[in-house]
């Protein structure tokens, strides 16, 4: 079965990435080629940074890239951690009935956040060893878009993706949608049923999620010559990697 298995970014930033992804988030380091790759072990996605002077740019509401997404078991134990080595972390909230989460950043100035499978006061046991690396999945990641409606032929009728949920978040004016290979049936049909919402952040796949901009406006993609990110790339499930044509996600 096809599975996401690598988010690619350039980065000027490469010597202080393996402190935060290793020693922090409690992922796994690999060297491939050129790249430097952090992961949760096995056949699961993975993060992947090529070096190079390339140009910094500070994160944007109009950037087509917002962020890579871990779930986790316990936040707060998370979170409690992180702040004990000294690092920078939003404090937790429940977003209405998407999830209970926070935001950081990466040394590059990549955002991540770190989701509670279960909404706030509904956290699970951490499991001994690393604090995060032990309780967390690598899950998400997490692009801007203003026309779903004309990416949905290349995503699922090209791609095979499977649409899993949609939440609407009109307060902010932007609608969720998450894609992944998947035949598991939802606990609700309904896509917009808030009950698989905790279903879905449990699963240990990772999925596609994109944020429909209701408003008007060019959402802009860093060029080769910056640091951010660069491509996301799939497996086909006989160890062909192929790499999803971000320029039909418009």
């Amino acid at each position: 079965m096809k599975t996401f298995s690598e988010i690619h970014f350039r980065t000027a930033h490469i010597n202080e990435l393996t402190a935060f992804y290793c020693t922090l988030l409690g992922m796994t380091e690999t060297l491939d080629e050129q790249r430097i790759c952090y992961g949760y072990g096995g056949a699961r996605i993975r993060i992947s940074f090529e070096a190079g002077d390339y140009q910094h740019r500070d994160p944007q509401g109009d950037d087509f890239y917002w962020k890579v997404g871990i779930t986790v078991k316990n936040l707060d134990a998370a979170v409690q951690f992180l702040l004990t080595e000294g690092c920078s972390v939003s404090e937790p909230r429940q977003f209405q009935e998407i999830g209970y989460l926070c935001h950081l950043q990466d040394p590059a100035g990549n955002s991540i956040e770190l989701l509670q499978q279960g909404f706030e006061g509904r956290e699970g046991d951490v499991p001994e060893g690393h604090p995060i690396g032990s309780q967390a999945t690598l899950a998400h990641i997490t692009l801007r878009l203003r026309d779903i409606e004309a990416c949905r032929p290349y995503l699922e009728g090209e791609l095979g993706l499977r649409l899993m949920s949609v939440q609407p978040v009109p307060d902010y004016g932007f609608t969720l949608y998450f894609f992944t290979w998947s035949e598991e049936p939802l606990p609700n049909p309904d896509l917009e049923a808030v009950e698989n919402r905790e279903w879905l952040w449990a699963r240990t796949y990772p999925l596609l999620e994109l944020q429909h901009l209701h408003r008007e406006g060019e959402l802009r993609k860093s060029s080769d010559e910056e640091a951010g990110f660069a491509a996301l790339s799939f497996s086909d499930g006989d160890g062909r990697t192929e790499i999803i044509d971000i320029d039909r996600l418009s």
